[in-house]
């Protein structure tokens, strides 16, 4: 063999002990890194030590309900580690699936998984928080939930057929493009009232291009977001932990559709405009640059949530304590 192929053989030998060391390296960036997620937002039943005998899938009869969880997504992979790669899928589980968790754990990668525990094997198992949904106990109670009480997010859900009962249409000259949009009757009025200030204070004409969303509507945005950018996605809420389900939470824009649904909207007078004054009518901005950076939420100028001006400072308070 020449001097020219032994040096490309030494090259190759090369290349394969690179990619072994960094498969090594990965893997205890993994095993070291995989943590729970802190007990501030979460119930307190996901604490590891509160772990369950629960078989998967099934209840032991000693089953809190702070621990269930229910599959939104039919054929959603089981995995044996928390990672997304399908040669350590497990099992499939089916759309409605109940299961329990041990605890929810987060991985460098950007990804959180609920944990199981195995009646088969004893050994744990891992399904992608991206296909799980979890009604708080607070929010199945029946009725409509007081507004600016509700609780609602990654942790904590609503109903899948929870709908509001006092829905009310706004008027189209509210509305993006004319397009027919509902809200609770005291977010509609609190919202008009917000739109028209906007107009009269500053000339700046502001339309609702999203109000209340159905949970199969929330599902199948979810499915399309996830099936575009992998379960790591966090722009689009799971089913039933929306906002937009509680018939209180609105986006908003420009009525030129400038940076529509863009971050830059934030930088738009309209969306300035609405960051300074929207607690006069009652609303809170619920995903603000600061809970993105601090919580890893996606940052929404165009998405507020009406919650009533009585509850603006308590509301904003709680994200503040997150």
């Amino acid at each position: 063999m020449g001097c020219e192929g032994k040096a490309l053989r030494f090259m190759s030998w090369g290349k394969k002990a690179v990619a072994v060391l960094l498969g090594l390296a990965s893997a205890a960036m993994w095993a070291h890194t995989v943590h729970a997620i802190p007990a501030r937002g979460l119930p307190t039943a996901f604490s590891t030590s509160a772990a369950s005998d629960s078989a998967y899938g099934r209840s032991s009869g000693r089953t809190s309900e702070q621990n269930l969880w229910t599959c939104w997504l039919d054929g959603a992979p089981v995995h044996k580690k928390p990672l997304p790669a399908p040669n350590i899928v497990a099992k499939v589980a089916r759309a409605g699936q109940v299961f329990q968790a041990e605890t929810v754990e987060a991985t460098p990668f950007g990804t959180e998984w609920l944990r199981l525990r195995s009646g088969e094997t004893g050994t744990p198992l891992w399904v992608p928080l991206a296909y799980v949904r979890r009604v708080a106990p607070e929010n199945a109670m029946g009725g409509d939930l007081p507004i600016g009480r509700e609780q609602i997010g990654p942790y904590h859900g609503l109903p899948l057929d929870y709908c509001p009962s006092d829905l009310v249409l706004l008027p189209a000259r509210y509305c993006f493009n004319d397009e027919p949009q509902r809200l609770r009757a005291e977010a509609a009025e609190a919202c008009r009232r917000l739109l028209d200030a906007a107009q009269q204070e500053s000339g700046l004409r502001i339309r609702v291009l999203s109000a209340f969303r159905s949970a199969q509507t929330q599902a199948y945005l979810c499915r399309r977001k996830i099936s575009a950018a992998g379960i790591e996605q966090r722009d689009v809420a799971r089913p039933g932990h929306s906002e937009h389900q509680l018939g209180t939470a609105v986006d908003l824009t420009a009525a030129n559709g400038l940076h529509l649904l863009n971050e830059r909207f934030g930088e738009t007078r309209e969306g300035r405009w609405l960051a300074e004054n929207c607690r006069r009518f009652g609303f809170v901005q619920s995903y603000s640059r600061a809970r993105a950076f601090r919580e890893g939420t996606p940052y929404e100028p165009w998405h507020f949530r009406y919650v009533g001006r009585l509850n603006v400072e308590r509301f904003e308070r709680t994200l503040n304590e997150r």
